[in-house]
């Protein structure tokens, strides 16, 4: 089953709580983003395009996830949130420069002006009387009112002045010999935030070719904007107000205050100043019950799209976590996927429980954004102060930081196997102890038998058991007290990780050995511990020859005297063994040469003997028949082809007694006047 369907249908199953306080809490931040962003569409430049997108993008994904979701089609669910996030990025790019401006007029909001009080344009009559004063000696002005929409892209390469309006500013911005007459001023709130702004022309082919370029950019600008911008012009010194596209020519100096207030904000601003702000809670009730219909709209796409989120927006999971025991300053205290970390204070500790390694269940409940994050594996982090030492604590999940690759606070975690956790952590017992080859084997049926450490060869190649030995030839160990003692008591129970040498090339080699922590978790080595031995090609069968049996006594007068059994008629077989003796890529002739050779030196000194002592102390129907050794004789007498072989301590020449015949029937020498016979 899908994670998500899951998800959703476990929270739809859910039992329905009334709602809490932060419910309401986010459906107001929501209705008030809402009715911000309406803000946005209505001033914004280029507003309908943007209304148009957003709105068209806003229907097809509420009305797709609903339909998807009501409908269990989890595949068009996925589609649509993947689609979501591109599509935002796509709108943000093509609609850069009208998302700028338009979030910079958010904070012209007149909710947030009624708020925080509005700053009377009381700078209309400092901007009348200048505009008269300049307009009797003709000299050319251009001042715009900025009002809900931003000017602020006009404002790119201007110069940044954010001065109170004074007619003596103005007349010094717009003096002929002034390096700031070019361009318009713009007004934001009474105070002259820049000068030598540059304001688009005008595109109206009506006008009249008369019309200046001071006039058609004041017009421009106010058919892209809801400014109010006032011009005096340079030659006929008349005053011109626009706004709304429209141009009002030649308005009365006298009446050119009134003319700008009834422009700019309508009755409440039609005395010279402004009365004094009415109290804060008058103007927190004019801003709520203000435009009741807006208001109203915001309220119930809030609750349309938090209830739509809420329908996914808590889930359930399980995850598996592998318990991993770490000490020390250098210690990872970021959340691991998959991995429950127990941080120690110092090296010298360790964990009784739960074991290094372990593998615990834990469940989170979390938003789905979280859960999305986490799902491929959660992450857990302890932090085990130093009086914990040789006490047993049953922990919370809340008193791990959970996570992954950060530290997640949403998560509510629990503990389902076992369902309560208890950390028990004990100090290191130290001990020197002598690790032993015993516990190490080259066969694989060797190590399961004996639990041994295995080590891998070559193939065709056997482990020279004589060559093996550890360096140092001791060890420190650190781990639980009771299980240093049994090891110090008998190393060979030291169980070491599988030693790889199938890659091997050479014949002596030298590894790194370690602790297998899946059996002796809590086990470390002070330092660090090698493994020296040899390896060599593997004993092969070069022949099988018969030889007589040979009675042997240790006791001379035996031998000499009374002979107790008849010479045995039987021939045993003995197997020649070799390893080494013959180099890789020898001709044919060479290599028939040297094993005629080896036949012959075994032929020649392989004694096989029963030993007459002792089948007299053994009594039985059939006797063991032994070899003498022809190792290291054949060292000293087999011939050059074999000088290679001899400096190799590995290559051996060894006899094996057949199975078949590794015993004899002996017969009782009866003498002819014995009474029995």
């Amino acid at each position: 089953m899908h994670p998500y369907l899951l998800l959703t249908r476990q929270n739809q199953a859910a039992p329905q709580m009334p709602p809490d306080p932060k419910t309401f809490v986010q459906v107001a931040i929501l209705t008030v983003g809402i009715h911000l962003f309406l803000f946005f569409l209505t001033t914004a430049r280029s507003s309908r395009m943007i209304r148009g997108a957003a709105v068209a993008y806003f229907l097809l994904y509420v009305i797709l996830l609903s339909i998807a979701q009501s409908a269990d089609l989890v595949e068009l669910e996925v589609i649509v949130k993947s689609v979501t996030g591109f599509a935002v990025v796509i709108l943000a790019v093509v609609f850069q420069p009208e998302l700028r401006r338009g979030i910079v007029s958010i904070g012209d909001n007149p909710l947030l002006r009624r708020v925080l009080g509005r700053r009377s344009y009381d700078a209309v009559d400092e901007v009348a009387e200048a505009c008269i004063s300049m307009a009797k000696r003709k000299q050319g002005a251009l001042i715009a009112f900025e009002r809900q929409s931003s000017l602020e892209l006009f404002t790119t390469n201007s110069v940044k002045i954010d001065g109170n309006v004074q007619r003596d500013l103005l007349d010094s911005i717009f003096h002929a010999g002034s390096a700031l007459h070019d361009g318009a001023v713009i007004v934001r709130e009474g105070r002259v935030l820049c000068a030598m702004a540059i304001l688009p022309l005008s595109e109206n082919d009506q006008l009249a070719n008369s019309v200046g370029t001071r006039h058609r950019a004041a017009l421009g600008l106010t058919e892209e904007t809801d400014a109010v911008v006032v011009a005096v012009s340079e030659e006929t010194g008349l005053i011109s107000v626009f706004q709304g596209g429209t141009m009002e020519r030649r308005v009365i100096r006298d009446e050119l205050g009134d003319v700008l207030r009834a422009r700019l904000g309508g009755d409440d601003l039609a005395s010279p100043r402004l009365a004094e702000r009415p109290p804060l809670l008058s103007r927190l009730a004019s801003t709520l019950f203000s435009n009741p219909a807006e208001k109203l709209t915001s309220l119930i796409l809030a609750i349309f799209i938090f209830t739509l989120a809420g329908r996914a927006v808590m889930g359930e999971q399980t995850f598996t976590v592998e318990v991993r025991v770490e000490a020390g300053s250098e210690a990872n205290t970021i959340p691991t996927r998959g991995v429950l970390t127990i941080v120690l204070p110092s090296a010298g500790l360790h964990v009784a429980t739960p074991l290094d390694g372990e593998s615990l269940e834990v469940s989170a409940e979390a938003s789905e954004a979280e859960l999305a994050m986490i799902r491929g594996g959660l992450g857990g982090v302890l932090i085990v102060e130093e009086g914990w030492v040789g006490t047993e604590r049953q922990v919370e999940p809340s008193d791990f930081s959970w996570g992954l690759g950060r530290v997640q606070n949403d998560l509510d975690i629990r503990f389902v196997t076992p369902e309560a956790l208890v950390i028990k952590v004990e100090r290191y017992a130290n001990d020197q102890v002598e690790p032993t080859v015993a516990a190490l084997a080259a066969s694989p049926e060797a190590a399961s038998a004996g639990e041994f450490a295995l080590i891998t060869l070559p193939p065709a190649t056997d482990l020279i058991g004589t060559s093996l030995e550890f360096n140092p030839s001791r060890i420190g160990l650190r781990g639980p007290a009771d299980v240093i003692e049994a090891i110090a008591a008998d190393p060979a129970t030291l169980a070491f990780e599988p030693i790889d040498l199938s890659s091997y090339a050479g014949r002596g080699f030298v590894e790194r050995v370690r602790i297998d922590k899946s059996r002796m978790p809590e086990i470390q080595i002070d330092g660090e511990l090698f493994l020296r031995g040899q390896i060599a090609p593997r004993e092969t069968l070069i022949t099988t020859i018969e030889l007589e049996v040979a009675l042997v006594s240790f006791d001379a007068a035996r031998l000499d005297g009374e002979r107790p059994f008849l010479p045995p008629t039987e021939m045993v077989k003995v197997h020649v063994m070799e390893r080494g003796l013959f180099p890789e890529g020898l001709p044919d002739s060479t290599r028939t040469q040297m094993l005629q050779e080896v036949l012959q030196f075994a032929r020649e000194n392989a004694r096989v003997f029963v030993d007459v002592d002792r089948a007299l102390r053994e009594p039985g129907s059939r006797a063991p028949v032994e070899l003498d050794a022809v190792d290291p004789l054949w060292r000293q007498r087999l011939g050059p082809y074999f000088d290679e072989a001899k400096s190799d301590s590995s290559a051996s020449l060894r006899l094996i007694v057949d199975d078949s015949t590794s015993s004899i029937a002996l017969v009782r020498n009866v003498p002819d006047d014995d009474p029995e016979k």
